[in-house]
C-alpha cells in the first residue's frame, strides 16, 4: 500500500513541475510548437525607412539593411509593394530584391527597392508599404514603410 501511495505522490510531483515550468516558461522540457531561441532573427532597423529624394526621371536603387543575429539561415522575401493609405501618389517602386536571399546566421543583406518619379512633381512625397515574408516564427510576415521625395528641381531633379 505504501509503494502505491508513494508512486502516485511521485506522479502528482512530476505533473506539478510540468505545469509550474508550463505556467512559468511557456512549454515544457518535452517540445510541443514552440519557438526555437536559436532559429532565424530578422533584425530591422526600424518599422519606417527614409531612402531619401529621388531625382525625376531616373531610376535609382536604395536599400534598407537587415541582419540575422539568430542561430539559423534566414529566408527574406518582399512579397509586395503597394501606396500607403497616405500616399501621394504611390508610383515610385518600380522594382525589388532580396540580397542575399537566404541569409545564414550573424550575417546581413540588403532589401532592394528600385526608384522612379515621373517629372513634374517636385518635392512631391511619397509612401510605399513593403509586405514581407521570413522564416522568423515572430515575424513570419512583416510589414515596413518606405518614404521617398522627388528632388527638388533646384537640387538636381
Amino acid at each position: 500500500m505504501k509503494l502505491l501511495i508513494g508512486g502516485a505522490l511521485t506522479v502528482l510531483v512530476i505533473a506539478g513541475l510540468s505545469a509550474v515550468g508550463l505556467l512559468f516558461f511557456g512549454h515544457t522540457s518535452t517540445g510541443g510548437n514552440s519557438p526555437d531561441p536559436d532559429g532565424a532573427v530578422l533584425e530591422l532597423g526600424g518599422e519606417s525607412f527614409d531612402l531619401g529624394d529621388v531625382p525625376a526621371d531616373e531610376t535609382v536603387e536604395r536599400v534598407v539593411p537587415f541582419t540575422n543575429p539568430g542561430g539559423k539561415p534566414l529566408s527574406v522575401e518582399v512579397v509586395k509593394v503597394r501606396p500607403a493609405p497616405d500616399a501621394a501618389c504611390g508610383c515610385g517602386v518600380e522594382g525589388y530584391e532580396v540580397r542575399p536571399g537566404d541569409v545564414p546566421p550573424g550575417g546581413s543583406g540588403e532589401l532592394v527597392f528600385k526608384l522612379r518619379v515621373p517629372s513634374g512633381m517636385a518635392d512631391m512625397e511619397d509612401v510605399m508599404i513593403a509586405e514581407l515574408r521570413t522564416n522568423d516564427p515572430a515575424r513570419l510576415s512583416t510589414k515596413i514603410r518606405l518614404v521617398f521625395r522627388m528632388a527638388s528641381e533646384e537640387n538636381g531633379g
